[in-house]
């Protein structure tokens, strides 16, 4: 570990030294750099001083005693010939030359004498007036300096115009202005920066590698301390390991027995509450049946052929009710083989059973069947399924006291799938339940001993067990619940 700590330390000295190294010589190229930007800009700006001193000692030659703006209005011939002048120093580095001179010192307006430009559609016209946009132009005038205008206001624009001033014979001052190009030195200064972007570059990579060398130092130390103590732990946990671990072992055992307990507890309440509401509606329709048989025998009105139905349906009911327990029983066995059927014969079945219970409490079924296709599945599992979305509709139905209230369920037939739709006008699902209204033991009626568990198992039998697929949306009126069964199953 000490070899260890000595050798990070070093190549941490060692990245130190590089960084001090490499700092300085970028602070000496930085001091270099500025001094050749300068060094350059100002060669530049000579030579173009110079041309424009040489072209405005020649102009003011040809001026006669009057001041320029007179020479150049009363000798058209002679403006012609001053302004080829200037075109012949028109080149790749320096460009539109002109001109101008103030005609009034209470004006912003110049006025222009010259202009050096080949294209006849460009140029300025003999004392055509134009206002410059910065005001550099009127202080060359008033003290007599040369000045220089960078494009865009930046000294790193690639063109930029001299304003020399011109001192004519009477005192005044006129303005030749001519561009000049800054491309050579831009290219050196774009090379400049990319290198000392580079040493830049270079002194964060260096600093980063040595604070990473502190950090790896750090943790290593940290490590070692850590390291330390476990071991100290350890030795002190080993005296009395055997009888820790018995103790453990025994805390285990009983809480995976606790476990168990409680897993089929909760199983068991959950068959019964699934039993009790899948018995609630064949419940209701054999209350009904009695119920109406009473009611006639009460009023004297004795119909034998009426009694035999209303008793095979009692029957029919029972059977139903035995059935289901069967079938939750073989469910979780998995046990049961599948048999070839259509949804439109499911649905019939089940409407035997609850068709009167609906019916009693003024509920409309709609039915629309598309598919007639036998398919392979488990038709009382099904059948289960199918009563708990009608349970659950027309729990919202009464809940929400709707007027006219239907329950529709359709069949429809794709190139792949068999689709069972049951829907509502209960107003659907809120949006912020719609996530949850298939997880365990969640509903929306815990006040009406609801438990949650019909939709949870519902989708358990169809999806785990029948291959199928069960997901829910709002419609324009109320919640619709789908069913999707693969044709290739």
């Amino acid at each position: 570990m000490l070899n260890k700590i000595s050798f990070s330390r070093f190549l941490t000295f060692v990245t130190m030294m590089l960084l001090a190294i490499t700092l300085l010589f970028y602070l000496f190229f930085s001091y270099t750099k500025n001094e050749i930007v300068s060094h350059f800009e100002f060669t530049r700006l000579e030579e173009v001083r110079e041309v424009s001193h040489n072209i405005s000692t020649y102009i003011l030659s040809m001026q006669d005693k009057g001041d320029l703006y007179q020479t150049l209005r009363h000798s058209p011939e002679q403006r012609e010939a001053l302004e080829r002048f200037l075109a012949t120093f028109q080149t790749q580095k320096i460009k539109n030359i002109f001109l101008v001179d103030q005609p009034d010192v209470h004006s912003i307006l110049f006025r222009v004498l010259l202009d050096g430009g080949e294209e006849k559609s460009d140029k300025f016209h003999f004392e055509e007036r134009f206002e410059p946009e910065n005001s550099l132009w009127l202080k060359v005038l008033y003290t007599r300096t040369p000045q220089v205008i960078y494009q865009k206001e930046s000294v790193d624009s690639l063109w930029a115009t001299l304003l020399y001033p011109l001192v004519q014979k009477d005192g005044s001052v006129a303005i030749l202005a001519l561009d000049f190009s800054k491309e050579h030195y831009e290219k050196v200064v774009s090379s400049l920066v990319g290198l000392e972007h580079f040493l830049q570059t270079m002194v964060l990579f260096l600093l980063l590698i040595f604070a990473i060398m502190i950090f790896v130092i750090r943790m290593d130390k940290r490590r070692e301390e850590q390291k330390n103590e476990v071991q100290k732990a350890l030795e002190k946990l080993n005296l009395t390991l055997e009888e820790r671990v018995q103790e453990e072992v025994e805390k285990n055992r009983q809480k995976d027995q606790h476990l168990i307990q409680q897993s089929r507890l909760a199983s068991m309440g959950e068959m019964i509450n699934m039993i009790a509401h899948q018995w609630r509606q064949p419940l209701s329709a054999i209350a009904s049946s009695v119920e109406g048989l009473r009611l006639k025998m009460t009023l004297n009105k004795f119909d034998e052929k009426l009694f035999e139905e209303k008793l095979c349906d009692i029957n029919r009911y029972v059977y139903y009710l035995s059935q289901t327990i069967d079938d939750f029983r073989h469910f979780f066995k998995g046990s049961k083989a599948k048999k070839s059927v259509t949804l439109e014969s499911i649905v019939e079945k089940v409407l035997s059973i609850v068709h009167d219970a609906l019916n009693h409490k003024q509920i409309e079924i709609i039915l629309e069947f598309h598919a007639h296709t036998d398919f392979m599945t488990y038709p009382n599992e099904m059948m289960q399924v199918l009563v708990n979305l009608i349970k659950n509709a027309e729990d919202v139905l009464l809940e929400n006291s709707v007027e006219q209230p239907w329950i529709k369920i359709a069949t429809y037939k794709t190139q792949t799938e068999l689709i069972l739709e049951v829907s509502d006008n209960g107003g659907g699902i809120p949006p912020e339940i719609m996530a949850h209204i298939f997880e365990p033991y969640f509903s929306t009626k815990t006040q009406k001993d609801g438990t949650g568990i019909g939709l949870y198992m519902s989708q358990k039998i169809v999806e785990e067990h029948c291959g199928g697929k069960l997901n829910v949306t709002n419609g324009d009126k109320g919640a619709i619940f789908t069913l999707l069964f693969s044709l290739s199953e």
